[in-house]
């Protein structure tokens, strides 16, 4: 038999006992009869770039677990008696030869970043991991009346594998929580914290199974600054509604030459109130209803188009009928102009608002 020949029987040998090979179980949980009990700490570090298009929030926390695994009990060396200790990258290689729990952030936008920090094992067999993560959870909440109004800012922590047969999640510390000034220190832009909370709950993870996973949630319900809307959106139309009210006043039947500054300043303001729509596009959320803020921009610009409409009809008067029909026209256009503005806003907002 010829060398190569006999290496291809070995080859197909070792492949064969290879695919025969039943794969390695994963590390079970540390009691068979019970789920583990996991005490769970979670430090806010960051919260950001609350996106209302895409209903989205970017989010940066701490994250710890402590659970008791009698297996890694061992005997302290003299004068250590204090845990054993692992960092980073040794951490993660520990990690590996233990049973740990996994956690998935449910309902997020794309994949979270962890990092562990450190694995701590104490001789009675007691485990602490900690570990950082990023995320882009989803949020929750209704944008009926933007500027103005509430969102809350879910985060849902689950067990990736574990049913709740095998593990058990117990609340610790939530920081910061009770102190809304360092919540809001934590939260960037503008929404200010109103309430922070967080429970545990279960959910099934797969249609065809019945078993139930254990999470975490966490709820942290902002408002959106008062001032932050005034200033952004309701400012700006009020002085571009009172500028094409200002408009009308210019009497083109004393001084034709008005027509053109009338006419061309209407048009301007037309332009700059889309133009500003467009603008705040990233402030505005992009929903399947109608909000406050389209209700007032969409009301503004129809407005603006029949004062547009109506400064050419008065032209068109002067020149047909005289300055005497025009200045009647104009006088009429000039006192019914913020009224119709006011009732079309007034019939608009409980109309297209749900």
């Amino acid at each position: 038999m010829s060398v190569a020949k006999f290496g291809r029987y070995i080859f197909f040998a070792l492949l064969f006992c290879v695919v025969l090979q039943p794969a390695w179980a994963d590390i079970p949980p540390p009691s068979p009869d019970k789920p583990t009990l996991v005490n769970v700490d979670l430090k806010l570090e960051d919260i950001n770039d609350i996106k209302l298009g895409s209903g989205t929030f970017d989010l940066t926390a701490q994250f710890g677990m402590r659970w008791h695994d009698p297996r890694l009990e061992f005997e302290p060396e003299p004068g250590r008696p204090g845990p054993r200790i692992w960092m980073g990258a040794r951490a993660e290689q520990q990690l590996q030869q233990i049973w740990h729990p996994i956690i998935d952030v449910n309902g997020e936008k794309g994949l979270s970043v962890a990092r562990v920090y450190s694995l701590s094992i104490w001789p009675d067999g007691h485990v602490e991991l900690r570990e950082k993560f990023s995320a882009t959870p989803r949020f929750d909440g209704e944008l009926t009346w933007f500027p103005f109004g509430h969102l809350t800012l879910s985060l849902t922590l689950t067990s990736a594998a574990m049913d709740r047969r095998q593990i058990e999640f117990e609340l610790g510390e939530l920081t910061p929580k009770e102190d809304l000034a360092a919540v809001d220190r934590v939260i960037h832009g503008n929404w200010v914290p109103e309430d922070v909370s967080w429970n545990v709950s279960e959910r099934t993870r797969m249609v065809h199974s019945s078993n139930l996973y254990p999470q975490i949630d966490i709820d942290i319900r902002v408002e959106h600054d008062f001032l932050d809307g005034v200033h952004k959106v309701l400012l700006p139309l009020i002085v571009i509604a009172l500028a094409s009210w200002g408009l009308l006043w210019l009497n083109p039947t004393v001084q034709p030459a008005f027509s053109s500054p009338r006419i061309g300043g209407t048009t301007t303001l037309i332009l700059t109130t889309i133009a500003l729509k467009f603008v705040l596009g990233r402030e505005l959320p992009v929903v399947h209803y109608l909000t406050l803020a389209d209700v007032l921009f969409n009301v503004t610009i129809i407005m603006l188009t029949i004062s547009l409409l109506t400064s050419c009809l008065v032209a068109a008067v002067f020149t047909e009928r005289g300055a005497d029909s025009a200045r009647s026209l104009n006088r009429v256009i000039g006192r019914l102009y913020p009224l119709i503005y006011v009732v079309l806003l007034v019939v608009s907002i409980p109309l297209f608002i749900e």
